[in-house]
């Protein structure tokens, strides 16, 4: 992950891992970034014995609004399910083909 951050260190303000544990191949991580706007991304991201993964990647802007949440629990019926985010409110939810962390720093980046 830090070299995740070291390549998006233009839009990154600062972070802070908030939880880190490793058990063999299982891991749980919690971090908060925030961005150059002020904007906050709070990650979730957990991996069960090096398989079932699950993750929450949620940006809201200075004033704690919801922009964007990915997130793959199991709770709605879209076409990439169970990849789906929240645009701007919790009943807001679309098909998302971000599902990697990656790839969400980049949906962000794109909007600098």
């Amino acid at each position: 992950m830090l070299k995740l951050l070291s390549k998006y260190a233009n839009i990154i303000k600062e972070y802070r891992i908030v939880k880190y544990e490793r058990a063999g191949p299982s891991f749980r991580l919690r971090t908060e970034i925030t961005l150059l706007d002020d904007s906050v991304l709070y990650i979730r991201e957990t991996v069960i014995k090096g398989e079932a993964r699950k993750y929450s990647y949620h940006w809201q802007d200075k004033s704690k609004r919801l922009l964007i949440r990915w997130d793959n629990a199991p709770d709605w019926d879209v076409k990439t399910f169970p990849h789906h985010k929240h645009i701007g409110n919790e009943l807001n939810v679309e098909a998302s083909y971000e599902r990697t962390l990656e790839q969400v720093f980049k949906v962000i980046a794109r909007k600098f």
